[in-house]
């Protein structure tokens, strides 16, 4: 099976997306209208103060919306608080699946990033594909300066991982991520 996910971006208190947000969605509906998916899956949590709305569902209520994509069909996880939150999750939610493809759309700058993070923690088992849309951000010295910094504290959160062990990879997760151990946010536990 081939999947689709969306990565989500910012959106007002309101529930209405941001820019950003708003061409990921439109990407994701061009793409999944004109190819051959097993599922999309738009992602994100409640992430801010005044809204109790995961943007994972306001990015969903856009697509049916603004598409003949019936909503019924697009399914959010609503758990992940960044990009290795969006792949160990999708990974979660895969894992009684036949999955072989995942094609994911985020922003041009954090094609790179993405790739390396759903490659790793999906252990090179799927091809995956990442779309950006065009963002002014491309340009920007301090936001690819803030991708490369992400980029290595994934790989220092994660040093030594056996990433074909999803137990590994949540241990790592949930005690070293700042994001998911109770350092920042409430920390997670199994399900």
């Amino acid at each position: 099976m081939k999947a689709l996910v969306v990565l989500s971006h910012l959106m007002t208190k309101d529930g209405i997306l941001e820019v950003e947000s708003e061409a990921r969605a439109q990407l994701a509906i061009d793409k999944f209208s004109s190819n051959k998916y097993g599922c999309l899956i738009t992602i994100g949590w409640a992430y801010r103060d005044d809204s109790t709305t995961p943007i994972a569902n306001v990015v969903k209520k856009h697509i049916a919306e603004h598409s003949a994509i019936d909503e019924g069909s697009i399914i959010s996880l609503t758990k992940s608080r960044d990009t290795v939150g969006d792949a160990f999750f999708c990974l979660e939610f895969f894992a009684d699946l036949e999955i072989t493809e995942l094609h994911i759309i985020t922003s041009d700058y954090h094609v790179k990033r993405t790739k390396i993070i759903f490659d790793s923690i999906f252990n090179s088992q799927v091809v995956v594909e990442v779309f950006g849309v065009s963002t002014l951000a491309g340009g920007d010295i301090s936001i690819m300066q803030h991708e490369e910094q992400s980029l290595e504290a994934f790989f220092k959160t994660f040093k030594g991982v056996d990433f074909s062990s999803n137990k590994s990879i949540f241990e790592a997760i949930s005690t070293r991520h700042p994001f998911y151990n109770g350092e920042i946010y409430d920390a997670i536990s199994c399900k």
